[in-house]
């Protein structure tokens, strides 16, 4: 945990004492914020203290390219004399086994000597050079009476480089903001598979997106893509209920379908996405299919319960989900028994658990079939979940509680940020062997062939808010980053996944290396690269892009609206707008000229809009870079001006709800977005770019 911190003003932050104490509490420590005192500070220090030294190894250890050349273990002075055995048994279930000789001639020297409650401990660094396959090993030692066990995490230092074009290109849709005349409501996984046909038509490697996990969205209601029930199972919202095959067998499905579908069809005309009426409507045809399928038997049901038995999570997250259905509301208000995790079959309806565990079948099976058409995807591994939600509560050692992950102030928002979610517990994630970590990191990269890891930075250390404080009132806690990063590229390099780390923001230096090092890619965000001698290139180690789902588009930065808006709501002060509007004024003149220096923008000519002159440029600029990838914002390429999510609100403004103004098969049609598609995939696909300062010009 850190006392303080720099801000994004080059401030040094110091955490305030109520603050540490209350982060500590919920770390385990055995301190009380209201009533500590120095005694029993020290009391809690000499308990960790105690802890770690009793700590033969550590519960996690990383061999990187499967060597094992070292390891540190802690043992009671009169224990490291003989020797030390070890049992390696490989993830393939081998077995391998070692003794090292702890007070020979050339035993390991002593690193670190403590007393603890009286007793002696030394720390000794073994050399082992034990070499292995990659995978998640498990290793025993005993010296004496005093036995250990970790987890070997044996991975490639590197991710996988994913695609093998080296200028790889792709657009950025949110699935609940496409639609076409085929979706009902809402875009779907069928809209997702035509997104993905048609920019794989006009040459891009990949779609990205939201993400794609189940929500709330009955009791409690919580749409954001950020607040996931889980991060393991998929939302059923996006399902395409017109495509079921159950629709060709079950009266019962169809006639849903004909009732619902009307006021689907209504809802789809909105603005903005009627979340309750849509998932309420499509729960009725889903729930219906489930049922004839269910008690119609049969190859199709076979299929089923082999999906649900390759899953063993499966049953358990939807007797969750229907028990929670059933109760209408959140689990820390469940009964005893129920609350604690464990679901007698009695108190779980039947059918609501069958609508579960149908509905992941069918999600799981139109996503895979969107896959495998046009471009690729690039999905997005939320930061965290819902605390309601069933990863919170089968998970419970994994998670912090009480607290919630968030930002400290910066010049976007005043206040900071409180995004409502429980962060992952340091050492919880690693006494559980990073088991839930991998499941969701490795669910996901079964389906893209593009990772995005939102916020990247938490793999190193996270802003948490204890409870009862304001998003300014955080603390910083730390990871163990090269866990994080081993389990990263091992199941990157599995599943031949090339991945993404979210890098905006107050960043410290040693996350940046670290993804370099790992070939993690970064983020460069073009807005952020606006300077006085020109625009900064977007280094070949990122996927550059103008803006990012939690900026306004183009045509609103360019007018300013944004900044209007954030005033408006109080995000801002009347002096931050004043400084913003003058900063935005300097910056457009600073983007124009450097445009115009490099021979990618003239003087606007008549009849042409001066915002489409300018972003179209701008994005010839990125194609031209060497950047690793360069995504395209679609709203950007019409002059959209609305935001879909303006962080630091709530109900304030219509986040994740704001539909795209024309359908898809618009969308394809028009000149100014196919026009600019082919543009960038051209400069993204030539041999050699163009020299800065020539007079070529791409309109």
């Amino acid at each position: 945990m850190l006392t303080s911190y720099v801000d994004v003003e080059n401030r040094r932050i110091r955490a305030s004492r109520e603050s540490l104490l209350s982060v500590l509490e919920a770390l385990g420590a055995p301190i009380s914020p209201e009533a500590s005192s120095p005694r029993e500070i020290g009391l809690a220090l000499r308990a960790r203290q105690r802890d770690l030294w009793r700590r033969t190894v550590e519960p996690v250890v990383v061999a990187w390219d499967g060597r094992l050349t070292t390891l540190r273990v802690r043992l009671p002075a009169g224990a490291a004399a003989g020797s030390l055995g070890g049992r390696l048994e490989l993830e393939d279930g081998a077995v391998d086994t070692f003794r090292v000789d702890l007070d020979g001639a050339m035993g390991p020297a002593v690193r670190q000597r403590a007393e603890v409650d009286g007793n002696q401990y030394v720390s000794l660094d073994l050399r082992l050079g034990q070499r292995m396959p990659p995978g998640y090993h498990r290793l025993s030692v005993s010296a004496g009476r005093r036995r250990g066990e970790a987890v070997v995490i044996a991975a490639p230092r590197k991710a996988a480089e994913g695609p093998e074009a080296p200028r790889l290109w792709g657009a950025f849709a949110p699935l609940y903001a496409v639609h076409s005349a085929h979706s009902l409501g809402i875009g779907d996984f069928r809209d997702l598979g035509d997104l993905q046909d048609w920019i794989g038509e006009e040459g891009g490697h990949f779609v990205a997106t939201l993400p794609l996990f189940a929500t709330f969205l009955d009791h409690p209601f919580e749409p954001s893509p950020y607040s996931p029930v889980t991060r393991r199972f998929w939302n059923d919202v996006f399902i395409d209920v017109a495509s079921l095959p159950e629709l060709e067998t079950s009266a019962a499905a169809r006639e849903a379908l004909a009732e619902a579908a009307p006021g689907l069809l209504e809802a789809g005309q909105e603005p903005l996405v009627d979340y309750h009426a849509v998932a309420a409507a499509k729960r009725s045809v889903l729930a219906a299919a489930a049922g004839s399928l269910i008690s119609g038997g049969g190859t199709r049901r076979e299929e089923l319960e082999r999906f649900a038995a390759a899953d063993p999570a499966l049953d358990d997250y939807a007797a969750f989900r229907a028990f929670g259905e059933a109760f209408r509301g959140p689990w820390q208000e469940w009964p005893d028994e129920a609350r604690a995790g464990r679901l007698a079959p009695s108190g779980v309806p039947e059918d609501a658990r069958n609508y579960h565990r149908y509905v992941q079948f069918v999600a799981s099976g139109q996503l895979a079939a969107a896959r495998r058409s046009g471009a690729g995807l690039m999905l997005d591994l939320p930061l965290g979940v819902h605390p309601a939600g069933y990863d919170v509560w089968r998970e419970r050692g994994a998670f912090l509680p009480r607290c919630t992950a968030g930002a400290p102030p910066d010049p976007m928002n005043a206040k900071g940020q409180d995004w409502g979610n429980p962060p992952l517990h340091p050492e919880g994630i690693r006494a559980g062997g990073y088991g839930y970590v991998i499941d969701s990191v490795r669910r996901l990269m079964a389906r893209c062939g593009v990772l995005r890891i939102d916020h990247v930075m938490g793999l190193h250390r996270l802003f948490v808010i204890p409870p009862g404080h304001d998003a300014s009132e955080g603390v910083y806690i730390r990871y163990r980053a090269e866990e994080n990063y081993a389990v990263l590229c091992l199941e990157s390099q599995r599943s031949d996944t090339m991945v993404v780390g979210e890098d905006l923001g107050t960043v410290p230096a040693e996350c940046r290396r670290a993804m370099r090092a790992h070939r993690v890619y970064g983020c460069h965000v073009a807005r952020w690269g606006i300077r006085e001698d020109g625009l900064e290139p977007p280094p070949p180690t990122t996927v550059a892009s103008i803006g990012t789902h939690d900026m306004p588009p183009f045509a609103a930065w360019w007018r300013g609206l944004d900044i209007t808006e954030r005033l408006e709501l109080g995000l801002i002060t009347e002096e931050h707008a004043a400084r913003d509007t003058a900063e935005r004024e300097r910056d457009r003149k600073l983007l124009v000229r450097a445009l115009v220096r490099q021979g990618l923008l003239t003087s606007p000519l008549p009849g042409v809009d001066p915002e489409a002159e300018v972003v179209g440029a701008w994005l010839d600029f990125l194609a031209r870079s060497d950047a690793r990838g360069v995504l395209v914002f679609l709203e950007d390429l019409w002059g959209e001006t609305h935001s879909q999510n303006i962080p630091g609100t709530v109900n304030e403004h219509p986040n994740w709800r704001r539909r795209f103004p024309s359908p898809l098969e618009a969308i394809r049609s028009m000149p100014e977005v196919v026009g600019r598609l082919k543009l960038v995939h051209d400069l993204r696909t030539r041999a050699e770019t163009v020299e800065e300062g020539t007079t070529w010009r791409s309109r």
